[in-house]
């Protein structure tokens, strides 16, 4: 082998060697607050089911750039939408958003999803990839798929617990029996309906029937058939929309009179209420809830939001405020972008007030918060109670 043959082989394999660091640490470099002109978040946004999550993340970003930005830096979105035409938001596709949102884009941390089977599905790409991710999903187990994973909203097992207490109590609902009806496979659906029997046993109470149905069913007549025979004086309706109100419809026309109750996939308003002609059926119905537009607390966020898109919040828009939010205030008192450092502080978050009210996090990453309990009337979504942690 000649001198030039082995300067060249020398140079090919220095020039190999460099652009494989280069890829090895692409992730880690966008951290470095020298290399980047802004602070990139992920959010990963059903564009169907509920597109205030953004909204409400929206108005926190315009807020925190508004008063100088993170560490100096401007808050840029990249948003990637895991619906798409799909009539439900896809798990597989907030794998591969979760990927494409830190492998290549290179962003510092990701909000959202909202659904509790594909959070758990991104939970450990976002542990590999070591970013940390605020979901908009109540599942109790969400967080166990992750170290780096948070969710912003009240867990399934505090809200299936809180509505087995109010369903039980002498003084409220009263009731001893129950029956309730679930999504096949879903993990919030199921975890809820789990942590709702689990509690109204505990407490005296008999669960009557359990039943089943699959996403995109238009038919419950069997399950209801079966719930009907055991006349419960509450049914848990622990599914999504459009699926809540129809089987409420369904019920009440084969003479169910059981008082329907349900927690927070119920909580879009606009979506709630558009599915039926006549909304009878959902009258006296109560379901949790953890924002209000009646809450004096979250009044300037009600008041910055409805300003802002001219409309009243729900709860995905609070759920996405709320995650941006913590999301600022955990960078900040990071001082930096290391994604461990951040994830660190936002465990030790405390009294946080913004859409909603957070005493802190638990060691399960779940948010410490008050519960508020609604009850429908006239096609309105009113106040009933709070109920505290």
């Amino acid at each position: 082998m000649n001198t030039k043959t082995i300067v060249f082989s020398f140079l090919t394999s220095v020039l190999i060697l460099g652009f494989s660091l280069l890829g090895c640490e692409r992730v880690k470099q966008i951290t470095t607050p020298d290399t980047i002109a802004t602070v990139k978040i992920g959010i990963i946004q059903p564009s169907g089911l509920a597109p205030s999550f953004t909204k409400g993340a929206e108005l926190a970003k315009s807020q925190i750039n508004n008063s100088g930005g993170l560490l100096g830096m401007e808050v840029e979105f990249v948003e990637m939408d895991n619906q798409g035409e799909r009539d439900f938001p896809d798990a597989d596709e907030s794998v591969r958003i979760a990927r494409i949102l830190i492998e290549d884009e290179g962003v510092v941390a990701i909000l959202g999803p909202l659904l509790s089977t594909n959070s758990t599905q991104v939970g450990p790409v976002v542990t590999e990839l070591k970013r940390p991710i605020i979901t908009g999903s109540s599942g109790q187990n969400v967080t166990a798929t992750g170290e780096y994973v948070f969710i912003a909203v009240a867990s399934t097992s505090f809200q299936g617990a809180t509505t087995a207490q109010f369903a039980i109590d002498p003084n409220e609902l009263n009731a001893k029996t129950a029956a309730t009806i679930r999504q096949m496979g879903d993990v919030y659906s199921n975890a809820v309906a789990d942590a709702f029997e689990e509690n109204f046993e505990k407490l005296g109470g008999k669960v009557a029937a359990t039943e089943y149905y699959q996403r995109m069913d238009r038919d419950f007549d069997l399950q209801l058939k079966k719930i009907s025979d055991t006349s419960p004086d509450v049914f848990l309706i622990a599914g999504f929309i459009p699926e809540v109100p129809l089987i409420a419809a369904r019920a009440r026309e084969m003479g169910i009179k059981a008082t329907f109750i349900g927690t927070n996939a119920w909580d879009i308003p606009d979506q709630l209420f558009n599915v039926l002609d006549d909304n009878t059926p959902l009258e006296g119905s109560f379901f949790t809830r953890d924002f209000s537009v009646e809450s004096p607390a979250a009044a300037p966020f009600v008041k910055a939001y409805t300003e802002m898109y001219m409309e009243s919040p729900g709860g995905p828009s609070s759920w996405g405020y709320d995650a941006m939010s913590l999301l600022a205030i955990a960078i900040k008192n990071a001082g930096t972008l290391d994604p461990t450092a951040i994830r660190d502080k936002l465990a030790k978050i405390t009294d946080y007030q913004g859409a909603s009210t957070i005493l802190h996090f638990d060691e399960n990453r779940h948010p410490v918060k008050s519960l508020l309990l609604h009850t429908i009337r006239n096609e309105e979504i009113v106040l009933y109670k709070t109920i505290d942690p």
